[in-house]
């Protein structure tokens, strides 16, 4: 398990009881790998990746597109898990629509001075 590409996996273990780590067989720890390893975001023809600092905090926005490979169950599990309708994305999304129609309106103001009728 020294390998570097297996930290996930290492961290696991190291927070386990040693005695139930040395019971796992090489299937076991095979399949807690399979479980464990880093998720490939590569494979997405659009992957756009934000971060900007707020204050004294970094946030991030991340866009992932491509073809649905997700199984019908794991759809129905992580819609459940992760809800689009919650407060935190509401105020995203406002402020994102409060942001264009600002910007919007600034560049109304800005172009209605230089064109006068």
């Amino acid at each position: 398990m020294g390998n570097s590409t297996e930290g996930g996996l290492d961290m696991l273990m190291d927070r386990l009881p040693a005695d139930v780590v040395a019971s796992f067989t090489a299937a076991q720890r095979a399949a807690l790998w399979t479980a464990v390893k880093p998720v490939s975001w590569r494979r997405h023809p659009i992957n756009i990746r934000l971060s900007f600092p707020v204050l004294s905090n970094r946030y991030f926005v991340t866009v992932v597109g491509g073809a649905e490979k997700r199984a019908d169950e794991r759809l129905y599990r992580e819609r459940r898990m992760f809800p689009l309708r919650t407060a935190g994305n509401i105020f995203f999304l406002l402020g994102i629509g409060g942001a264009f129609y600002v910007a919007a309106l600034l560049g109304i103001v800005l172009f209605s001075t230089l064109i006068e009728f």
